[in-house]
């Protein structure tokens, strides 16, 4: 049994249309942290010219795939870049806010993944070791700093840039092929 950290936007929720405007956003978020200057994300998906969808469907495999990892036992929870609340309300949106133990949202931490501080809080917020913690993500820059804080990585390609600076630990096209 293993604890599953997942990214949320464009891992387990289709950003759609959304999907160039939160990547935006989410580079002046990894430069404000940077800085040492947290920002909402709503306000710097503002910055942008987007704003914070009202929902975003799962993708297909999602209901599936995280149902099958809980029946081996995993424990799951998300970590994202979005705050919490709005990432409970997309979840429930999506019919998924039961499947998790914990949504930890960068709200609570100050500062934005890939920063190894937003790791290190979902860690101490879960009571795990890092050894025993995968995070799963389709973006190579959250695979990184979860490498780089000493977690397991499983990469879900949807479309992202597949990391070439770390070995994925896992690679799947979809959450029903994950096998951790």
């Amino acid at each position: 049994m293993a604890l599953i950290l997942f990214d949320l936007n464009g891992t387990l929720l289709d950003p759609g249309q959304q999907e160039g405007k939160l990547r935006d956003a989410v580079r002046l978020a990894m430069a404000h942290t940077l800085a040492g200057d947290f920002r909402s994300f709503a306000e710097l998906l503002a910055a942008v010219g987007g704003a914070v969808p009202d929902e975003m469907p799962a993708f297909r495999d999602v209901s599936t795939g995280l149902d099958q990892l809980r029946g081996q036992k995993h424990r799951l929870a998300v970590l994202t870049n979005s705050a919490r609340a709005t990432a409970e309300r997309h979840l429930d949106r999506a019919g998924l806010c039961d499947r998790f133990e914990r949504v930890i949202g960068v709200d609570e931490i100050g500062a934005y993944k890939p920063a190894r501080k937003a790791y290190a809080f979902a860690l101490q917020e879960l009571d795990a070791a890092a050894s025993e913690t995968w995070l799963v993500a389709a973006h190579d820059w959250d695979l990184i700093g979860a490498h780089g804080a000493g977690l397991r990585t499983a990469f879900l390609a949807r479309g992202g840039p597949r990391p070439v600076t770390i070995q994925a630990d896992r690679e799947a096209n979809d959450l029903t092929e994950l096998d951790l």
